[in-house]
């Protein structure tokens, strides 16, 4: 089986077709999706719609429970904070109820997804360095789960009771050794690539691959400014931060 893992579209309609045009297609393909459909950009609605399309396997990230009323914006930022509140208006109600119906977690044989970290998977904590990742490794039953949050794409490695942290475009697992793979992100990179960015799995291989595609930024920061959002949100996508 071959699985297309992505994560934090944030309302981000260009990035998700663009990214959507070259996910693979077949009976052999599966889809997952780690979070974060809506906040930061200006099409929620059509995000919702075009990942309902998508049919994957789903999980709640912090800026969709957040418009839901399922978390706190408190600990966002001013700008994140002014989106939640822009999404939450202009939202339809059909939108919002899909949203309530994503668990926070899923899991299956193979491996889990998570928003953001496992181990308290409610308050959508940052996993950012070795030392993060080990309390997910110690709550996790798979050999892999897949992560978002940080919209920064990388690895943690479990091996020989120690976390290591890297990044590589093609990763083959090895059966002896977990693993956390952090998706990244299509609709807002934060790794000075302003590409979007997701992965595919192949169950068959064990294989870890990363995809980064072009898309109209131009476009997505114009409809981000035309909606009366904070400019700062359209501005970012050009530098991938």
């Amino acid at each position: 089986m071959l699985y297309v893992i992505f994560s934090d579209v944030h309302s981000n309609l260009q990035a998700l077709e663009a990214a959507a045009g070259t996910f693979p297609k077949g009976d052999h393909v599966r889809m997952v999706f780690a979070g974060d459909i809506v906040g930061y950009g200006a099409d929620p609605d059509e995000c919702v719609e075009m990942l309902s399309s998508l049919g994957p396997e789903s999980v709640l990230g912090n800026h969709d429970a957040a418009v839901i009323d399922k978390t706190d914006i408190s600990y966002f930022n001013e700008w994140a904070a002014e989106a939640v509140l822009w999404t939450k208006e202009h939202m339809n109600q059909s939108g919002k109820d899909r949203l309530r119906m994503l668990p926070l977690v899923y899991e299956e044989d193979l491996f889990t997804v998570v928003h953001g970290t496992l181990h308290d998977p409610g308050k959508f904590m940052y996993m950012t360095s070795a030392a993060d990742a080990t309390h997910t490794f110690e709550a996790l039953k798979t050999r892999i789960c897949f992560v978002a949050h940080s919209h920064v794409p990388g690895i943690f490695t479990l091996r020989g009771g120690s976390a290591y942290q890297s990044f590589r475009e093609k990763l083959d697992l090895k059966e002896s050794e977990k693993y956390i793979i952090n998706v990244g992100s299509v609709g807002q990179p934060r790794d000075n690539d302003s590409r979007a960015c997701y992965c595919t799995y192949d169950s068959d291989k064990g294989e870890v691959r990363f995809h980064r595609v072009e898309y109209d930024i131009k476009a997505a920061r114009e409809n981000i400014i035309k909606a009366g959002l904070p400019q700062i949100l359209g501005d970012r996508l050009l530098v991938g931060r």
